[in-house]
């Protein structure tokens, strides 16, 4: 039995870039992109009164509504529309490594504090902390998702 095949020096040469450009899929362009979507997405949730750290849902309703100007707050669902200096200092920075950029969602280190206030729970207020501590905490289904697809279609558009 033989075996014979033909190839192409120049569609091997083609497949071969194309594979160099996987090893660092993720370019700063994307990792832009992916900073603004998250941080808009992180805001949305929030605003909804949802957590968006996986395995935490609603955040906890509000002990007595009726301190609030105008009385109008209901207890549940918890609105956290983000405002002011707070809201925005969330944003995202990106960095270079070895698969090319990455992108990390944070607030700036003047309004860190009141992120950790949420998350112990100062002041008498319940825990609604708004980012994963990555201590074994991560993003809720919902924000994943908005990453991957980003991710998703820069690997498609390097194999077109």
């Amino acid at each position: 039995m033989s075996f014979s095949a033909k190839y192409s020096v120049a569609k091997i040469q083609e497949i071969l870039n194309k594979a160099k450009g996987l090893k660092a899929p993720i370019d700063r362009k994307t990792a832009n992109a992916v900073g603004d979507a998250v941080v808009e997405t992180v805001k949305s949730e929030i605003a909804r009164g949802m957590s968006p750290i996986a395995g935490k849902g609603p955040f906890p309703p509000y002990k007595k509504p009726d301190r609030y100007p105008g009385k109008r707050k209901s207890k549940s669902p918890v609105n956290l529309y983000l405002s002011g200096d707070f809201q925005d200092s969330l944003g995202y920075s990106t960095f270079q490594n070895n698969t090319g950029f990455g992108t990390e969602i944070g607030y700036s280190s003047k309004e860190e504090v009141k992120e950790e206030g949420h998350r112990a729970g100062k002041n008498g207020q319940p825990r609604r902390p708004s980012l994963p501590s990555g201590r074994g905490e991560d993003f809720n289904s919902k924000i994943k998702k908005v990453f991957f697809a980003f991710y998703n279609e820069r690997v498609k558009s390097l194999w077109k």
